[in-house]
């Protein structure tokens, strides 16, 4: 990636943390163009405004990677946050019924070390994620709580799939997890697990997250595993389609 490139591409809509715009990131055949992918974190935080923001910034549609009982419902017709024409659908990425993913990820999924644990219980389920993703087209937004680990996991196999290099994908890693730090800072209630991390810890943090991330996206297999569940070059092919800047 170019310096220009490598910029945090946020989109400070109001309440919106952790929300980003992957136009800009380099996958095999070019750069993804703005304002057709982004990601976030739970969209319940958000303002009225910022889905207006949102959907003047290209954003259609939300795909929620938790399960529907995980967010707190909103007092609206359908629980969900008020946000004029955006669609929005769940596509989750777990099972929180599942007795050995809670005995496994306690609290939740929140770090690296623990996709290959997490693809070997739900890889089915992620790789819809990943489909779903492609077939919703452009102006999609994908988030989970923190918009960290679940939507890092999704977004981190398609960039992949796509031929994106490790190093950019950490990067987007990175990213996510600064977000998440600074964003305990104006948290109106103190967060139960995560909390707000001063330089030298942050860094490690990234580091030792960078290098298990790295570690996954080198030994798995991401074409094997998308096509055993379903993504098909075609698929991928598609996703290009509509994702770069050059076509």
């Amino acid at each position: 990636m170019t310096s220009a490139e490598r910029s945090d591409r946020s989109c400070n809509w109001p309440g919106a943390f952790n929300a980003r715009d992957l136009g800009g990131v380099r996958i095999a055949d070019g750069v993804i163009r703005p304002g057709v992918l982004f990601r976030s974190g739970q969209t319940q935080a958000w303002q009225p405004e910022a889905f207006s923001l949102a959907a003047a910034a290209g954003v259609k549609r939300i795909l929620d990677f938790r399960d529907p009982r995980e967010p707190k419902p909103l007092p609206t017709d359908d629980g969900l946050p008020e946000r004029g024409n955006i669609e929005y659908d769940f596509q989750p990425v777990e099972d929180p019924d599942n007795a050995e993913f809670r005995a496994r990820f306690v609290p939740y999924l929140n770090h690296p070390s623990g996709y290959p644990d997490f693809m070997a219980l739900f890889a089915p389920r992620v790789v819809r994620a990943v489909s779903r993703v492609i077939a919703a087209g452009p102006g999609t937004l994908v988030c989970c709580s923190a918009g960290r680990d679940r939507t890092g996991l999704v977004t981190s196999l398609l960039l992949r799939g796509l031929g994106a290099d490790i190093d950019d994908i950490t990067y987007e890693d990175e990213l996510a997890m600064r977000a998440i730090s600074a964003h305990q800072l104006v948290r109106k209630t103190p967060h139960p697990y995560e909390r707000w991390l001063p330089d030298a810890e942050l860094a490690q943090v990234c580091a030792d997250r960078r290098a298990a991330l790295a570690e996954f996206l080198t030994e798995i297999d991401v074409h094997r595993v998308l096509g055993d569940h379903g993504v098909r070059a075609a698929d991928l092919d598609y996703a290009r389609s509509w994702l770069l800047a050059s076509h």
